[in-house]
């Protein structure tokens, strides 16, 4: 199980999420597996559960095996060109701290040297080696949603739907079933 910070959503379905390159737990597992379940709880005792799959949009020199496909924009972009033009606005939208932590070794590892591993705390554009580094282990994480279940137990009867998407068409298929 992984915790994601939910970047945003994208057109044709597609949600976004920030990470780093070298998250060596959470890339094994896509690369083992890029099928996944995501589930969002709301306060408001509803909850989605999502199916769908994993892709990798990474920096060119970075090598992955799930690059995300094409959105159909109408420009003549490639999906790498169209992926890359969207990872550098996202890494642009980024704060200098939060930028600094694409320096940082990988989640869960314990660090050689703390005073070391950490000593990168925001990260403007004139450190360009370190920036240039930190560009390219950020990585956005785009999830194509395929089916959703929905789930309202607030209300009485609970209600439940469940969303599957047409991939030949690209529209959602829409069925009440018992909660």
């Amino acid at each position: 199980m992984h915790n994601l910070r939910f970047n945003k959503m994208l057109e044709n379905g597609f949600l976004q999420f920030i990470f780093a390159m070298n998250d060596h737990i959470l890339m094994g597992d896509i690369k083992s597996d890029p099928n996944a379940k995501i589930n969002w709880t709301l306060s408001t005792q509803e909850y989605y559960n999502f199916k769908g799959k994993f892709y990798i949009a990474s920096a060119p020199i970075q090598v992955t095996r799930f690059p995300p496909p094409k959105i159909s924009n109408g420009s003549g972009s490639s999906a790498v060109e169209e992926w890359e033009e969207e990872r550098i606005r996202q890494w642009k939208g980024l704060d200098p701290e939060t930028r600094a932590t694409f320096t940082w070794p990988s989640r869960g590892e314990i660090p050689q040297s703390s005073s070391v591993a950490f000593s990168c705390r925001s990260l403007g554009t004139d450190a360009s080696v370190v920036h240039d580094i930190a560009l390219d282990n950020f990585c956005l994480l785009v999830y194509k949603v395929t089916h959703v279940e929905y789930f309202n137990y607030a209300t009485f009867p609970p209600k439940r739907c469940v969303y599957t998407l047409d991939l030949k068409n690209s529209c959602w298929d829409t069925q009440t079933s018992n909660p």
